[in-house]
């Protein structure tokens, strides 16, 4: 079984892209992990991954790059502004 270590803001979905070449494979890793998809994975996190045959372009991609995918939202990061700050009748009138 292959194993895998978290770097800080990874998603199963960056995990699986890197190490299995599919979104797809998110789901059984999430599975073999007893995580949900939306699941916040710590940095250092040791997650099983599937020994199914990687989909090897994607994968030697990122290995070639030396590349990580970490795209989990980060809270101190966020802009207070847009839809979801805006009150309706308060910052935009509806008619």
């Amino acid at each position: 079984m292959k194993k895998t270590v978290a770097t800080y803001k990874q998603t199963l979905f960056d995990i699986a892209l890197q190490n299995d070449g599919t979104a797809q494979s998110a789901i059984t890793t999430a599975l073999r992990n007893n995580l949900s998809l939306s699941d916040d994975i710590e940095p250092g996190q040791e997650i099983e991954l599937d020994d199914t045959p990687a989909v090897r372009p994607m994968v030697k991609y990122y290995q070639v790059n030396a590349l990580q995918p970490a795209t989990a939202i980060d809270e101190r990061i966020t802009v207070n502004g847009g839809i979801n700050y805006m009150g309706i009748e308060i910052d935009f009138i509806v008619s």
